[in-house]
């Protein structure tokens, strides 16, 4: 997730913190400095905000260590001023694998908030009331009482069934055991866009944080409704199946210089070229970002050797489209790689060809469909 930063490592999953994070910690102890003209209320409010995402820390480390156990990789958690996300390297197939993935999360502040409300009543925390956030939290059993509710409501927001929270990626799991993940989706996510709107309207009049999070909320369900939708859409076809062929990729060499490339770019149809030796090898690739580089500044007169990535994936004509070669683009932000079979260049996997699977699908329906007896 871009600018965020590494800081730290546990489980086998990195943990990044978005920097607007620091912006959000910073307001609420100047906002309590301002209420109290206290520099240590203003310090206990930031170790509160500071405690609260250590919860959020642990409610996403309770999805991930969850799905690792189920099979599923986790690329990293990020926290956000909105809270935590975990990023997963594939979505769980079996509708109850989500079930138990989305209620782990919650499950984690359901076990500390009762441990939170204990260290508050031993500490005198609730003895005058509950305190104020921004004036009144002065004691350590204020402090622990305040992360107790703050988990009791973590747990009971999360729950709401409004997708991509928790509670909607139960309802989605419960839903697909009965009518398949693309149907699912498509509910739950118009639930969550629903839910969102009504968060949004409350949040513009009360608290700007939850109607940012009503935005996330929105977007989230829209994309991953979509997402759904394209891996039923892909599911079964290889890269074989749609991947453009040798004898339809133009390859460059070398030696070939940069004003070659650059013709072969605006008369051909393609933008990233397979390098290959005088053994027809391939040794690197030149894709659009390092033409379009070159052609404003000096590196115009380079050869394709200098310009050219060395260290590009490539992928077998007999990967899955959808979990190998959609998310090997994905995951090293490129619109083209090289398909090699047994050691030579096979042809060339763009985006465009996959979005063209389910142009390739409804061919491969029509010709399995039982064709009417001619009279």
């Amino acid at each position: 997730m871009g600018s965020a930063f590494k800081v730290g490592r546990a489980f086998g999953i990195d943990v990044k913190v978005h920097w607007t994070f620091f912006l959000l910690v910073l307001f609420f102890g100047f906002f309590s400095y301002t209420q109290s003209q206290s520099i240590t209320a203003a310090l206990i409010t930031g170790l509160l905000i500071l405690a609260l995402f250590f919860c959020v820390l642990l409610h996403e480390y309770g999805h991930s260590i969850t799905a690792q156990k189920l099979g599923i990789e986790i690329q990293d958690i990020t926290l956000l001023p909105i809270g935590g996300v975990a990023r997963m390297k594939s979505m769980p197939e079996k509708p109850w694998d989500e079930v138990k993935i989305a209620l782990a999360g919650p499950a984690v502040n359901v076990v500390l908030a009762p441990i939170f409300f204990g260290l508050a009543l031993l500490f005198g925390g609730f003895s005058g009331g509950i305190p104020n956030l921004f004036t009144g939290v002065t004691g350590i059993g204020g402090f622990f009482g305040y992360l107790a509710i703050i988990n009791v409501v973590l747990a009971v927001f999360n729950m709401i069934p409004a997708f991509p929270m928790d509670g909607g990626r139960v309802l989605r799991g419960l839903l697909a055991t009965r009518l398949g993940p693309v149907r699912a989706t498509d509910l739950s996510s118009t639930i969550g866009q629903i839910a969102a709107v009504g968060f949004f309207l409350f949040g513009l009049f009360t608290n700007p944080l939850l109607a940012l999070v009503a935005v996330f909320i929105f977007f989230g369900a829209s994309g991953e409704a979509q997402m759904v939708r394209q891996r039923e859409m892909l599911r079964g076809l290889s890269v074989r199946d749609v991947m453009g062929t040798k004898r339809r990729t133009e390859t460059v060499t070398p030696w070939h210089n940069f004003g070659q490339v650059f013709d072969a770019v605006l008369h051909g149809y393609q933008d990233d070229f397979p390098v290959v030796d005088d053994d027809g090898r391939l040794v690197g690739m030149i894709t659009r970002t390092e033409i379009s580089a070159a052609a404003h500044s000096p590196d115009r007169f380079s050869t394709v050797r200098d310009l050219m990535k060395t260290d590009v994936p490539t992928i077998s004509p007999n990967a899955d489209l959808f979990a190998d070669a959609q998310k090997i683009l994905q995951e090293n932000n490129l619109r083209a790689i090289p398909v090699v079979e047994n050691g030579e260049l096979a042809g060339m996997l763009t985006i465009d060809d996959i979005g063209q699977a389910s142009l390739i699908r409804d061919i491969r329906r029509v010709g399995n469909e039982p064709q009417a007896r001619r009279p």
